[in-house]
């Protein structure tokens, strides 16, 4: 995600200047018609460009809120423990000045690695840990989501919200299941000219 929001400012910078070293289409309509004015073309594919990044970190801002969690999880012995949670700085200095640790985070996987750590020595990084490992319970549901989106999201519904989209997505994404007898008991009428 990080890489993809990088490419997206690369490729603005470069249609800007029309260096179109990424765009093999393009350069080859260019090579096509050297003499043709493709200035306008080119404001519209800055314009975009620009939109999908804009539209793109709007989308995915919850992420750069849990970056250095994200870091911590992943790369524990290569994080300052300044730059972390203070309720988790001391157990991080533990962790990175254990040689044993060390080798055992390069052998194992993530899940594993954290396994393994002692629950009474560290207990905050287990839970922290076991914070990030449920992020995201499997693609499916990832998946599932985005296809949702792009169903209700579409041009023929150009007036939904990205507040109404979020309602939409979190109905058609829950397991619950409403019990309709209760709420329509709930709301019967007492008298029927009411």
């Amino acid at each position: 995600m990080k890489a993809f929001c990088v490419k997206l400012r690369l490729f603005e910078a470069q249609l800007r200047t029309f260096n179109v070293a990424h765009f093999p289409t393009l350069s080859e309509i260019r090579s096509a018609f050297p003499k043709a004015d493709l200035s306008d073309k080119k404001g519209k594919y800055v314009s975009v460009i620009t939109s999908l990044m804009t539209e793109f970190s709007q989308r995915f801002q919850d992420f750069s809120t849990i970056e250095n969690d994200i870091k911590l999880f992943v790369t524990p012995f290569m994080i300052n423990a300044e730059e972390v949670e203070e309720s988790l700085q001391l157990e991080l200095i533990e962790m990175q000045c254990d040689d044993s640790l060390k080798n055992q985070h390069q052998l194992l996987s993530l899940p594993d690695f954290y396994r393994s750590l002692e629950e009474a020595k560290f207990p905050l990084m287990r839970r922290h840990a076991k914070r990030m490992t449920s992020l995201f319970g499997s693609t499916y549901i990832c998946e599932q989501t985005f296809s949702l989106m792009t169903l209700n999201k579409s041009r023929l519904r150009t007036k939904m919200t990205n507040d109404h989209l979020c309602d939409v997505l979190r109905i058609s994404t829950t397991k619950l299941t409403p019990d309709l007898p209760a709420i329509l008991q709930a709301k019967a009428q007492l008298h029927c000219s009411h």
